[in-house]
C-alpha cells in the first residue's frame, strides 16, 4: 500500500511490492528503471509486421529528441522491421535489453539522448559513466524489435553496436540468449502464460516436510556464516600479534560450524489460506482482459500480464472471492464499452490498479503452544562426502520419511460477528473526470457489497476505502489520499479499522498498518520470542522495529516497561491505540529511525536502570592500535567506553529501591535490510543489556548483524561494548509454500 510497506510480509500476497520490484529492480545492473522517460508504445514502424491479440491504444506519443552530442555514425538511415507472422499476446511486454558498444564516458542523459535520436521508444533506460553498455526496458515487444533492428546497424568508433538479452541480477552473462524477433515474441508470450502458482508459491508442489527441511537449512547456513566470519577475523588478528579469545568459537567449529545449536523449525499451524492480507494487481491478463490477481513475473523480464490467484494455497478464500467479484464487474463494464481501463505499466496509464483485502478475527484457535508445532531435527540426513568434501552418490540411499503434517488447523474463514473484512481499491485518477470516477466508485462498491452478502458464510464487510495514487509504481506514499469508497468522504483513521486477536490481545488495524500476515504462526513466534527474552517484572524491554506494538504488548504484563521504536509514524500511532485498547499503560512508543532514537532512549532511561554488577569505574579509553578486523564498521567504536554514568561510583547497586528497572532486555524485529550499524553500536554499548532476541525475516542480514554484535573489538575485545555470544536459534515458517523463512536467535553476554 505505501512506500514504507514492510518486506516482512513475504511473497504470497503483497503484489504491490512485487509490482514495484518488477518496474524498478532494473536499477542495479539488470536494466534501466530509475529514470522514466514516459515514452509510450508507438505503432508506426513495427505494428504492421507483428500481429497483436488485442487492439492497442491509439493515443500514443512519440518521445523523440534530436541531439548532436554523439560521436556515432550510422550505416543505415532507415530501418525495416523484421517480418514475422508471430502473434504477440496482449499481456506480453518487451523486457530489458543490454546495448553493448556505446561510448564509455557517456552519462545517463547522453545515453538517453542517443536513444531518442534513433527513435527508440521505451519505458526506461540506464547507463553509468565508464560503462560500455546500457540497459533499455521496453513496454512492448514491437518496440524492442524495432530498437534491435535500428541499433544493430549503428557504428560507434568503427564497431557495430550489439543488442542482447539482459541477464537477471546475479545470473551469469553466459545465460543470456540473443533472440530474433520470433524468439522474442515466443519468450514474451511464454512468460505471460506462466502458472501463477509457480510465481507466488514456488514450493506449492513440494511436500511440506521437505519445505521445512529446506528452510531450516537456510537458517543453518546463515549461522555457519557467522562462525566463518569470526574465525577468519580471529585468524588475521593473531597474525598481527593480537590475542583475543572467543570462547564459543572452537565448539562451534566442531559443531558443523554452527555458531550455536539450531533446535529445529516451528511449522505453521495453518497451511492453506493463511494470509490475513492480500494485495492484488488489477491489470491486463495475458489475453488483454481486465484481471485481478498477481503479476506473473518481473517487468524487466518481459512480463506485465496479471493472472487470477486461483490455486494459490496461501491466499484466503475470502480474498479470492472478493477479487473475483471485482474482476467480473470490470470485465462486464469493459464488454459494455462503459468502464474505465485497468492500469497498464507499459504505458503508465489506466484507472484501476490495486485491490487489497484485509481480514481480522478469522484465524483458527489453537490450544497448543509453540512447542507443539516445533519439528526438531526436521530434514533428511546430510549426504556423505569423500576426503575432498565432494558429495558421494549412494546407489541405494536410505529412505527418509518427512513428518506427517495432516494435523494442520483449518484455513481461516468467517467465524462470528468478530470476523471483519476491509477492502481498499487503489486507482489512478489523473486522466479521468469526477463524473467518471464517481460512477465507477459507486458501481464497484455495489458489486463488492452484493458479493459479500451472497457469500456462504456471509462476509462481514466492515470498511471499504478508495486510495488515489498517480505514480508509476503501485507503492503509494504515506500521505496518499484515502476516501470512503461509498461516500467519497476522507477516511477516518480512528474508525476505519478492523480488529485482530493475538496472544489474548486485540489489535486495531488501519489500512496501512503493518501486521504479520499469518496470525496463528505469528502468535507462536511472539510467544517464543518472549520466552527467550526471559524478562523479569522489573526489566526495561526495548522493542526495536516494533511496528504496531505486537511483541511489546504481548510482553508488557511481564516487564517494568516497554519502549517501542519504529520508523513508520502511522505504526507508532497504531501502537498507542492498541495499548489503550488493551488497557496497557506501561509502554512508551517513539517514531523515528532506530539508529537515531535508540541512543536517545537509552540516555533518557540510564539513571533509572540498575547498573550491571562489577562495572568498573568509567575512564577515558586509550587509543587502541587500529585493526580493521576487530573494529567492526568504524574504528572509533573501540575507543568508546560502555554507556555508564559517573554517578555509578557513588550509588548503592544492591539497594532494592534505588532503580525502577533491574536490567535491559531487547527484542529486535527489523525489515529485510537488517539493523543500521548505529543501532548495533547503541545496543552493544549498553552494558546493562545482557540478553537480545533477534527476530528476522532475512537470515542473511541477521548473520551480518550478528557478526557485528559478536565480533571482538579493540585491544581487549571489549571496545565499543563487550561482544555478545550466540546461544541458540530456531527457524519458523510464517509463509508455507514460499521460499521465505523466519529466524529467531538468542544472544547473551
Amino acid at each position: 500500500m505505501t512506500t514504507r510497506a514492510r518486506e516482512r510480509e513475504g511473497d504470497g500476497g503483497e503484489d504491490a511490492k512485487r509490482a514495484k520490484k518488477s518496474e524498478e529492480e532494473t536499477r542495479g545492473g539488470g536494466g534501466g528503471g530509475e529514470d522514466n522517460d514516459g515514452g509510450t508504445a508507438d505503432d508506426g514502424d513495427v505494428g504492421r509486421s507483428v500481429k497483436r491479440v488485442a487492439a492497442e491504444d491509439d493515443s500514443t506519443k512519440d518521445a523523440r529528441v534530436t541531439t548532436t552530442t554523439t560521436t556515432t555514425t550510422t550505416t543505415a538511415t532507415a530501418t525495416t522491421a523484421t517480418a514475422t507472422t508471430a502473434t504477440v499476446l496482449a499481456g506480453a511486454s518487451g523486457g530489458t535489453a543490454m546495448v553493448q558498444g556505446v561510448v564509455a564516458n557517456w552519462d545517463d542523459a547522453q545515453f538517453k539522448a542517443w536513444l531518442d535520436e534513433r527513435g527508440v521508444t521505451r519505458v526506461s533506460s540506464k547507463k553509468r559513466p565508464r560503462w560500455t553498455y546500457g540497459f533499455v526496458t521496453f513496454g512492448r515487444v514491437e518496440d524492442r524489435i524495432h530498437a534491435m533492428e535500428t541499433l544493430s546497424k549503428v557504428e560507434i568508433k568503427g564497431r557495430l553496436v550489439r543488442v542482447k538479452q539482459a541477464n537477471p541480477r546475479g545470473k551469469s552473462t553466459a545465460s543470456a540468449a540473443n533472440l530474433d524477433a520470433d524468439g522474442l515474441i515466443a519468450a514474451a508470450n511464454a512468460s505471460a502464460l506462466r502458472d501463477i502458482r509457480d510465481v507466488i508459491t514456488p514450493l506449492w508442489q513440494v511436500p511440506y516436510g521437505e519445505q521445512l527441511a529446506r528452510k531450516k537449512g537456510i537458517v543453518a547456513e546463515s549461522l555457519r556464516n557467522v562462525t566463518k566470519a569470526i574465525r577468519n577475523a580471529m585468524s588475521k588478528a593473531r597474525k598481527r600479534g593480537m590475542h583475543v579469545e572467543v570462547d564459543w568459537l572452537r565448539p562451534a567449529l566442531a559443531n558443523d560450524k554452527l555458531c550455536c545449536d539450531i533446535d529445529g523449525i516451528v511449522r505453521s499451524p495453518v497451511l492453506d489460506g493463511y494470509r490475513n492480507k492480500s494485495e492484488f494487481t488489477i491489470g491486463p491478463g495475458a489475453n488483454g482482459e481486465p484481471t485481478c490477481g498477481f503479476n506473473v513475473g518481473l517487468f524487466r523480464e518481459g512480463v506485465t500480464a496479471v493472472s487470477a490467484p486461483e490455486g494459490c494455497r496461501n491466499i484466503s478464500d475470502t480474498a479470492k472471492y472478493l477479487g473475483n467479484a471485482i474482476e467480473v464487474y470490470l470485465r462486464a463494464r469493459a464488454a459494455e464499452g462503459r468502464g474505465l481501463p485497468v492500469y497498464d505499466k507499459r504505458t503508465a496509464s489506466g484507472f484501476w490498479r490495486l485491490f487489497t483485502c484485509r481480514e481480522g478475527g478469522m484465524a483458527p484457535n489453537s490450544e497448543h503452544g509453540w512447542k507443539h508445532w516445533l519439528r526438531p531435527g526436521t530434514g533428511p540426513p546430510k549426504p556423505a562426502v569423500d576426503a575432498n568434501g565432494k558429495p558421494v552418490v549412494e546407489e541405494t540411499p536410505e529412505p527418509f520419511e518427512y513428518p506427517n503434517e495432516e494435523d494442520s488447523l483449518p484455513a481461516p474463514t468467517t467465524k462470528d460477528a468478530n470476523s471483519e473484512v476491509m477492502v481498499v481499491l487503489q486507482v489512478c485518477k489523473r486522466d479521468f473526470t469526477e463524473e467518471q470516477i464517481t460512477e465507477e466508485r459507486r458501481g464497484v462498491h455495489a458489486a463488492i457489497k452484493e458479493a459479500a452478502a451472497k457469500a456462504s458464510p456471509p462476509i462481514n464487510l466492515k470498511v471499504c476505502l478508495l486510495q488515489y495514487h498517480d505514480g508509476r509504481s503501485n507503492a503509494a506514499p504515506d500521505d496518499a489520499e484515502i476516501v470512503n469508497l461509498e461516500t467519497s468522504q476522507p477516511s477516518e483513521k480512528a474508525t476505519d479499522v478492523i480488529h485482530e486477536q493475538m496472544c489474548g490481545l486485540q489489535f486495531s488495524l488501519s489500512a496501512t498498518a503493518f501486521f504479520q500476515v499469518n496470525t496463528i504462526a505469528a502468535e507462536a513466534l511472539y510467544r517464543l520470542a518472549g520466552e527467550w527474552a526471559s524478562p523479569n517484572g522489573k526489566s526495561l524491554l526495548l522493542d526495536v522495529c516494533c511496528g504496531t506494538g505486537t511483541i511489546g504488548l504481548t510482553l508488557a504484563r511481564n516487564v517494568g516497561k516497554v519502549v517501542g521504536v519504529d520508523i513508520v509514524e502511522e505504526s507508532i500511532k497504531d501502537a498507542f491505540v492498541n495499548a489503550k485498547l488493551n488497557g496497557v499503560d506501561n509502554t512508551d512508543w517513539r517514531a523515528g529511525k532506530a539508529e537515531q532514537v535508540l541512543p536517545e532512549v537509552l540516555n533518557e532511561y540510564k539513571s533509572l536502570i540498575k547498573p550491571a554488577p562489577n562495572v568498573p569505574t568509567p575512564k577515558l579509553a586509550k587509543k587502541p592500535r587500529y585493526n580493521p578486523d576487530l573494529s567492526g564498521d568504524e574504528a572509533e567504536e573501540a575507543m568508546i567506553p560502555e554507556i555508564q554514568t559517573k554517578e555509578c561510583e557513588t550509588l548503592n547497586v544492591n539497594a532494592p529501591d534505588s532503580y525502577m528497572y533491574d536490567d535491559v532486555v531487547a527484542i529486535v524485529d527489523p525489515p529485510r535490510a537488517g539493523l543500521h550499524k548505529n543501532v548495533l553500536s547503541a545496543l552493544r554499548r549498553e552494558s546493562r543489556l545482557k540478553r537480545l532476541v533477534y527476530v528476522s525475516c532475512n537470515s542473511k542480514t541477521m548473520a551480518e548483524n550478528t557478526i557485528d554484535l559478536c565480533m571482538p573489538q579493540g585491544e581487549d575485545g571489549n571496545g565499543g561494548g563487550a561482544p555478545f555470544k550466540p546461544v541458540k536459534a530456531l527457524a519458523l515458517d510464517l509463509f508455507p509454500h514460499t521460499e521465505h523463512v523466519e529466524a529467531i536467535l538468542l544472544l547473551e553476554r
